[in-house]
């Protein structure tokens, strides 16, 4: 069990983050995770990315790794004009099945949200993604990101 002593310490106070903050706070919800829930999780990339960096992962389908395509700029922009008018809000994280899982944080994020969302989606989304039987069956979290990169490559050398 998750030590005992430590129950009346507070993790951070106030709404600013910091990196620190953040490294502490994700060792303290995966120790939750793995010693008390039995998560059975990859291991975890986080990223903290800027709105316009978030806007850009909704156009390649949340994908690090993406070929070039002009639908791409044009779903960009669409998102981007709808996320500036106010008309659509941006989500708090993006979350990938890979190995490592790569979960992209969204730095306006408060430090109760940061904490919130690293328990949902590093642990969470993580755990179903490698123990759901129909991801194990028909996805590949090893390799999707050598293939993304091998089919960014192959489409480049189809263009030249």
């Amino acid at each position: 069990m998750v030590n005992q002593a430590r129950k009346s310490e507070l993790l951070f106070s106030g709404s600013d983050w910091d990196f620190a903050k953040l490294s502490r706070v994700y060792d303290e919800i995966e120790a939750i995770g793995i010693e008390e829930l039995h998560l059975d999780i990859y291991p975890v990339q986080m990223e903290v990315i800027s709105s316009e960096q978030m806007l850009d992962a909704y156009s390649s389908v949340g994908m690090p790794l993406m070929y070039r395509h002009w639908s791409f700029g044009k779903h960009f922009l669409y998102n981007e004009l709808l996320y500036r008018k106010g008309a659509r809000g941006l989500a708090y994280e993006l979350v990938i099945n890979s190995n490592p899982c790569i979960v992209y944080l969204m730095e306006e994020n408060t430090m109760a949200l940061q904490a919130l969302v690293t328990a949902h989606a590093a642990l969470g989304h993580n755990h179903f993604f490698k123990n759901n039987h129909l991801f194990r069956q028909w996805t590949d979290a090893g390799g999707i990101l050598s293939y993304l990169d091998f089919a960014k490559g192959y489409i480049a050398r189809c263009e030249e």
